[in-house]
């Protein structure tokens, strides 16, 4: 009964009474077709927020500058560690913990 109260909620009942009355008003052939605006209200206002939904992830998802250690691959929010990785690396010939535990997951 949740997906219920989603589609009748007041925004989009208000936005539905709107277009009726509009419909009413200016073209009162196409008002008698208002039942078919309420039956479908509840597939359109899911398509309308899973599209707001997307555009939110899209924002929020936006690419962020990876540093790449060129001697084991292990990437880094910071470039510092990044370097210090690469140099650790090509020294050594291992990985340092304290150091890769600044590595992104992968």
């Amino acid at each position: 009964m949740k997906w219920l109260k989603a589609c009748l909620n007041y925004k989009v009942l208000t936005g539905i009474a709107a277009v009726i009355f509009l419909a009413y008003l200016f073209a009162p052939q196409l008002a008698q077709y208002s039942w078919l605006l309420l039956v479908i209200a509840c597939p359109i206002s899911m398509i309308a927020m899973m599209a707001g939904m997307q555009h939110t992830q899209d924002k929020s998802n936006s690419p962020k500058q990876v540093f790449v250690c060129s001697e084991c691959s292990l990437s880094y929010a910071d470039k510092e560690w990044a370097r210090k990785c690469q140099v650790w690396c090509r020294e050594h010939k291992s990985c340092n913990l304290e150091i890769i535990k600044h590595a992104l997951p992968q």
